[in-house]
């Protein structure tokens, strides 16, 4: 059985997204999309929870932050609409299942991820991956800063997306 509990595989966070979209008869959720809203969810996480969202590290990649699992999954769509959720192996249960991993509905993440998908939804993938390219950002410190174009699948540290989510909190 897949673990149903926090960090998540980036997968179920991709798959909650494209529910939502779903739901919504949304047609815009594309690869690139898809990999700006898991990143966007995670950074809002940390910065409001001191707590990964995802298992998996956010890597430094030419266009922006990308979570290799949730692109390996969906890059044969390329740019076009993901039609369908992503399934994995169950390598838990002894018997290599396919399953569909999700977050529980009662999850204390849902709120945030209903709250990402009102937010950024409405955007492009590439206007997100824009978003995501802005000096000072946690991508642009990688890439740009540290050296990061000039070595495939440099992490982003969690610590510098918190960092970085934080700075956009508003003060009340």
């Amino acid at each position: 059985m897949i673990e149903n509990t926090m960090p998540y595989l980036a997968i179920a966070v991709a798959n909650n997204f494209i529910e939502l979209a779903n739901r919504d008869g949304d047609k815009t959720v594309t690869p690139m999309k898809l990999q700006k809203l898991v990143y966007f969810a995670h950074g809002w996480h940390l910065a409001f929870t001191e707590e990964p969202l995802i298992k998996e590290h956010v890597e430094a990649w030419k266009f922006g932050p990308v979570i290799p699992s949730v692109y390996h999954e969906f890059k044969d769509y390329g740019d076009d609409t993901i039609p369908k959720l992503a399934t994995i192996f169950d390598l838990d249960s002894g018997t290599l299942d396919l399953v569909t991993p999700r977050i529980a509905e009662d999850s204390q993440a849902i709120p945030l991820l209903n709250r990402m998908w009102e937010t950024y939804g409405k955007y492009s993938g590439v206007q997100l991956s824009n978003a995501t390219h802005l000096p000072g950002t946690p991508w642009y410190v990688v890439w740009e800063e540290r050296g990061g174009k000039n070595r495939l699948g440099t992490d982003i540290p969690d610590e510098l997306i918190k960092e970085y989510f934080k700075g956009k909190m508003v003060k009340k």
